[in-house]
């Protein structure tokens, strides 16, 4: 005869290590990828064929001459999607609507980038500060490399 209240308990208690053990890489996931500094909070949409996709919630960090964006719920502490500064071309920015500020961070901007052969268009939301910091950062490139701003 099965003990249905014992593997029941078994069952319970593997799941909740499980759900432990996803939120204590979650944690030490960010704080990797923190411990390299310069990191905001920073959503990002992709289109395609002129349809928004979903927002996804996640942080993002400038690298030398690259934009790297992690997402916020994945266990590998790897960049989801990677920029090079003379890709990004901001096309513009604007508060957000009713409907995505249910779904970003609070007080962000949704910034509109100039879509890229090999990424496509994109959008990414921020704060003002990081805003401001994005756009330094493109106009800032090295002399002799191209930058622009729409």
């Amino acid at each position: 005869m099965v003990d249905w209240l014992g593997l029941l308990e078994t069952v319970i208690v593997v799941g909740l290590c499980l759900l432990v053990l996803a939120v204590v890489v979650l944690l030490v996931r960010r704080y990797v990828i923190n411990s390299h500094g310069g990191v905001f909070d920073c959503g990002m949409r992709r289109w395609r064929d002129d349809v928004p996709g979903g927002w996804a919630l996640g942080m993002a960090r400038y690298s030398g001459d690259l934009f790297k964006w992690y997402r916020m719920f994945a266990l590998i502490p790897r960049h989801s999607l990677q920029m090079r500064r003379e890709d990004m071309v901001l096309m513009g920015n604007r508060p957000m609507n009713a409907l995505e500020s249910l779904q970003l961070f609070d007080d962000q901007y949704v910034v509109e980038l100039k879509p890229t052969e090999a990424e496509g268009r994109c959008d990414l939301s921020m704060s003002q500060p990081s805003l401001l910091g994005l756009s330094s950062w493109i106009e800032g490139a090295p002399a002799g490399r191209g930058y622009e701003v729409a």
